[in-house]
């Protein structure tokens, strides 16, 4: 008797791989995250003591309101960078989980397949119409599944551009004052 790979220990040594890189990304994103958030605070404490510095040594209320409306400005430039930032950083990763995550679903999809057509080989006969029902089931799941894929590429998408305009509203904005 010869001994066949066990689907169910493959399938499990599969998914723990994925887990660990899921991990692995999510750290990373995490420490990038940390040194983004690190470095604005540096900026906007930066931006803040140049400021002070800036409004102490204002001689008239014209010279003050204008440092301030400045300072304004630069808070709010700094900041729509911030969230650019975070919003590129947060596509880049969420591209990233979601590739992983459609290989793996791929590789499950490809391990179902095959295991149904072992089962359908070793099946006795009449029951062909029974396997062909699960490939059919199959079939329709890993249709559902790129189609919500696809709508969540699409909001994704319109998240993305809505927050670009936002943010180059907010620039245009600046711009006028």
């Amino acid at each position: 008797m010869t001994k066949t790979p066990d689907p169910i220990a493959d399938f499990t040594q599969k998914a723990t791989e994925t887990a660990m890189k899921l991990t692995q990304l999510s750290m990373e994103q995490g420490e990038q995250m940390l040194k983004l958030q690190m470095n604005a605070m540096r900026g906007m404490l930066n931006d803040s003591v140049s400021a002070a510095h800036a409004l102490l040594e204002a001689r008239d209320p014209q010279q003050w309101s204008a440092l301030q409306e400045s300072n304004m400005r630069d808070m709010t430039q700094r900041l729509t960078e911030y969230s650019q930032s975070i919003q590129e950083l947060s596509g880049k990763n969420q591209k990233v989980i979601g590739e992983v995550m459609e290989t793996r679903l791929n590789a499950m999809n490809e391990q179902c397949q095959t295991l149904v057509d072992a089962m359908a080989a070793a099946a006795p006969p009449g029951s062909a119409p029974a396997f062909n029902a699960m490939k059919q089931s199959l079939t329709a799941a890993n249709l559902l599944i790129d189609t919500m894929s696809k709508a969540a590429q699409q909001v994704a998408k319109s998240t993305k551009s809505t927050i670009k305009g936002a943010a180059d509203a907010a620039k245009g904005g600046k711009r006028s004052t």
